[in-house]
């Protein structure tokens, strides 16, 4: 079987993921000059697919026609809602992010890797490694803001506000959203 240049692509952006491929590297994958690259990059055409373009960085996304169907997919993955122990997680890391599963346990008091591999699993947080750092930093990711209705962090309700405010806000944004395990 042989596959077409559209199909080669196709497979290596889909390998790569959402941290894409260099022109540079997909050049010498493919063993092509610049301007077969460019053309090959100007016919790409696959359903539902688009490559994106960041700077040097080609990228395969999703068409924007098919976001309501992704985001239905991503919000109600699962038939129950975050444990109160992915809550609390959720809430120590976009309170005082970047932090550690360390940090996390020395808040908690108890371990919570279950929480936090649920929460990476749900693409909810994010970690990321840096070489100046020994642990993993764990970050909120933009889907948890969309799934909390937040623009941005400054959204989240301040420590300026009552307790409750706080606890009712994550768990009727969770109810509302249907936020899974």
């Amino acid at each position: 079987m042989t596959l077409n240049p559209n199909e080669i692509m196709t497979a290596i952006l889909h390998t790569v993921g959402e941290d894409g491929i260099e022109r540079n590297q997909l050049k010498t994958i493919l063993d092509v000059d610049t301007p077969t690259l460019e053309t090959l990059i100007e016919q790409f055409d696959i359903a539902g697919l688009h490559l994106q373009q960041f700077g040097d960085t080609l990228v395969l996304t999703t068409v924007e026609e098919a976001e309501p169907y992704i985001e239905a997919l991503i919000v109600n993955k699962g038939t129950t809602k975050l444990s109160q122990a992915a809550m609390e997680v959720l809430a120590i890391i976009a309170y005082n992010q970047p932090m550690t599963r360390n940090d996390i346990e020395m808040i908690r008091g108890i371990n919570s890797d279950g929480p936090v591999k649920t929460l990476i699993a749900k693409g909810l947080i994010e970690p990321k490694q840096y070489p100046e750092t020994r642990g993993q930093q764990l970050y909120t990711t933009d889907l948890f803001l969309n799934v909390f209705g937040l623009e941005n962090l400054e959204g989240l309700p301040t420590t300026d506000e009552d307790e409750e405010e706080i606890e009712n806000f994550f768990s009727e944004l969770v109810n509302q959203k249907g936020a899974t395990q």
